[in-house]
């Protein structure tokens, strides 16, 4: 498995959350009482929190490999010259 592949396998996770935080949410909006509605919040709010680990994970897995690539000059097909530092 490339690490392409596995960022579209956190890609399909963080949707998968996504869809169960909207559910949550929509059962809040219409709970009967303000301790379901706790209640639900409290069941959310760890997922929001995984959301947005997971989603950052499968942007960084996605773009792993061009953060690598080195850049070459302006229309020059020459190969870039790194300098040592001091």
């Amino acid at each position: 498995m490339t690490l392409y592949e596995l960022s579209l396998e956190y890609a399909r996770t963080a949707a998968d959350l996504r869809r169960r935080i909207v559910e949550l949410e929509q059962a809040g909006r219409t709970a009967r009482d303000e301790e379901e509605r706790r209640q639900l919040e409290g069941r959310t709010r760890p997922l929001r929190s995984m959301y947005r680990d997971v989603r950052a994970v499968a942007r960084h897995l996605e773009h792993y490999y061009e953060k690598h690539i080195p850049r070459r000059g302006a229309g020059s097909g020459a190969a870039p010259q790194y300098r040592r530092r001091a």
